[in-house]
């Protein structure tokens, strides 16, 4: 076989430095060792940080060849990033040179994790800043006013240079004046802004929402030289908070119309204020507006709509929500859950409340309320028992429950179990204790439930100063109830619908509408709770011209919608006065003709009267609804005895049944449960 003979190189390839064939080949050069690219593993480490990846971030650090300041804060802000003060303290003492971003970075976690302690570091800290930047102070601001340090965020404003304060110095003291309710303050900085943001802007019309006047919100928010989806949420969200559901509405077109993108938050907005105008129409086609966005995944949207639904009472609608939704969280399970419960849907309720998948306090709470609001407080209780974590908001809920069912016993004994147990006593569950002792009229009790809310500093609370004027006039202490509204500088409207009720209460008519008058003077809104006291009080005076100019303008001057105790309070201040026949036609007028209480006014009266016709209609309407109403025989018995009718043959009549009536089934049985428990 002939050998294999190679080609010559040509001369060129030999004169490129190609290899001659009768030389040994040339060893293979290895590749240059290539550094990585210390910019390229900074944005690697950064990326790792914001993705919570934290383990990958220090092992990518630690094999880094070269490190410089960017490395090292990259690392420090995903440490900050995850919440660890610790360790990032350790990258932050660790590191061989700073710049502002690494300062700024560990000042921010110290202001984020907030609490006394790393408030203080967190001072100490900017206090050791070489050189401070508009971040540096707009974080400090902003930490300290969460704090509600609000005259240290103000001093630090007061430091900062004038040529960083705006917008980012003066947006975050807004902001804390704001969280302050200091609306004022806020505006004079706001006012003094050379230059302002979007921020500044949505801040300030978000302030005039919650503490100025929905008018001058709508002013600063036209004047807006550009506005986003933030400022339009704040609008709109401001009408609702103020009751003005509709205008929320027609902003949220004006919004549409105008091509602003709305989110999540903005539609959650708007279906509140559906639901709470019950705009039924509105949230139906916002339901298929959230549907034609491509939110109906969305799990907070999906919450909000099982509760627009439930509000509307139309559960069937709740429930499809729920089903389609692929994700659920406990907020679902507990919307829908409450929603049965407010519609009275117990059995529904308890059956998702057994398949929920964790149950959270709220949970519980719902299903005891539920149970509680069928009267069954048996089954509240035992409940309640079951409950794995009993907080104040469950014990508040059982209380509170007994006393919607009037065991106002109960009430005072499970409010001492409450703090034997150990459960700090809240706001709300000590209001309803001072409610049952004004029931029980237990005036001692009361002084002392006083003396502790003064210890506590609970006296200022409106729920609190509400129930003490409410329990010293059930305890027949009026004087005592109004030093305790008189103390009050800025009365709520419950307030002084209890004082005005108080007064009507012990026949103080005059002091009542002084009182109704004063309230319209200082710009508070009469409801229908008001107008109860006052028809009350004008009933129990005799004030029928006066009583009926109030019960007209209800509806013409204030838009309120006469409900069947108004209708009751008319009967009653028509019948006192003997005007029987304009109190039958009162009743007759009610939208609610079998309404019991109307009737049993009219008897009242009759039987004042003596006038035994208008009585005799009265019991009947009032024995068709309940056959077993002792008082209807009892009054109509005493009347007929007055007009001598003791031995007629329906006098002996109305006696047997009354005589019955007081031994209906529900008495004898209380009094059966009784003498076994005896």
């Amino acid at each position: 076989m002939a050998a294999l003979r190679l080609p010559r190189a040509p001369a060129s390839a030999a004169l490129a430095g190609a290899a001659v064939p009768h030389s040994l080949p040339t060893p293979a050069q290895p590749p240059p060792v290539r550094v990585p690219n210390t910019a390229h593993l900074n944005a690697l480490l950064t990326a790792y940080g914001r993705h919570g990846r934290i383990r990958d971030a220090q092992e990518l650090f630690d094999r880094m060849p070269r490190r410089d300041v960017i490395s090292w804060t990259a690392l420090l802000t995903a440490y900050a990033d995850a919440g660890d003060p610790a360790s990032a303290r350790l990258v932050f003492d660790d590191m061989p040179r700073r710049n502002a971003a690494s300062w700024n970075a560990l000042l921010t976690l110290y202001l984020r994790a907030g609490g006394g302690r790393f408030t203080a570091a967190a001072h100490a800290l900017f206090a050791k800043m070489p050189a401070k930047n508009a971040v540096s102070y707009g974080a400090m601001i902003t930490g300290l006013a969460r704090a509600g340090m609000l005259r240290e965020a103000q001093a630090v404003y007061g430091e900062m240079p004038r040529q960083w304060r705006d917008p980012v110095g003066s947006s975050a003291i807004i902001t804390a004046y704001l969280r302050a309710g200091e609306l004022g303050m806020a505006l004079r900085v706001f006012d003094g802004m050379a230059v302002r943001d979007i921020f500044s802007w949505s801040a300030m019309v978000d302030g005039l929402c919650k503490y100025g006047t929905v008018s001058e919100a709508r002013k600063l928010f036209e004047a807006m030289p550009e506005r986003n989806v933030v400022s339009w949420t704040s609008m709109i969200r401001g009408y609702v908070k103020r009751g003005m559901r509709r205008d929320a509405i027609l902003l949220f077109l004006d919004m549409r119309n105008e091509g602003v993108q709305v989110n999540a938050m903005t539609l959650s907005v708007v279906l509140d204020a559906c639901s709470e105008a019950s705009l039924v129409r509105e949230g139906i086609q916002i339901h298929g507006l959230i549907i034609a966005m491509g939110f109906e995944m969305n799990v907070f949207l999906g919450d909000s709509i099982i509760i627009m639904y439930s509000r509307f009472g139309l559960m069937v609608n709740a429930r499809r929500v729920f089903s389609f939704m692929e994700q659920k969280d406990i907020v679902s399970w507990n919307s829908l859950i409450t929603g049965y419960v407010q519609n009275n849907m117990i059995e529904d309720a308890h059956v998702f409340f057994k398949l929920m998948p964790e149950r959270d306090a709220v949970s519980w709470t719902s299903m005891v309320v539920g149970f509680a609001n069928r009267g069954w407080m048996r089954e509240a209780t035992d409940l309640f028992e079951q409950m794995p974590g009993k907080d104040g908001v469950a014990w508040a809920a059982v209380i509170s429950s007994f006393v919607a069912n009037g065991d106002y016993v109960n009430a005072v004994r499970w409010f001492r179990r409450m703090s034997k147990e150990g459960c700090e006593p809240n706001t709300v569950a000590f209001s309803c204790l001072l409610s049952a002792l004004g029931s029980l009229a237990m005036v001692n009790r009361g002084l002392q439930a006083h003396a502790y809310a003064v210890y506590m500093g609970w006296v200022f609370d409106s729920a609190v100063h509400t129930s003490l004027v409410t329990m010293y006039a059930k305890c027949g202490r009026l004087a005592e109830a109004h030093l305790v509204f008189s103390s009050i500088s800025n009365p709520s409207l419950i307030a002084t619908n209890s004082m005005i009720t108080a007064f009507a209460q012990h026949g103080l008519a005059e002091d009542a509408l002084e009182l109704f008058n004063r309230m319209q003077n200082d710009g508070q809104r009469p409801n229908h709770v008001t107008f109860l006291g006052i028809l009350t009080a004008c009933a129990r005076a005799g004030l029928v011209q006066q009583g009926y100019n109030y019960f007209e303008t209800m509806r013409s001057v204030y838009g309120i919608e006469p409900n069947p105790d108004h209708y009751t309070c008319m009967v009653d201040l028509l019948g006192r006065a003997g005007f029987l026949a304009e109190a039958l036609e009162m009743i007759n007028w009610m939208p609610q003709k079998d309404y019991p209480d109307a009737w049993a006014a009219l008897l009242s009266s009759s039987s004042v009267h003596s006038n035994l016709a208008f009585a005799k209609l009265a019991a009947q309407k009032l024995l068709e609804m309940d056959p077993y109403n002792a008082t209807a025989y009892t009054v109509l018995s005493n009347l007929l005895s007055s007009a001598g009718m003791k031995d007629d043959e329906e006098m002996l009549k109305i006696a047997q049944m009354s005589n019955m009536a007081s031994k209906s089934p529900a008495y004898s049985l209380i009094i059966q449960e009784k003498t076994n428990t005896d």
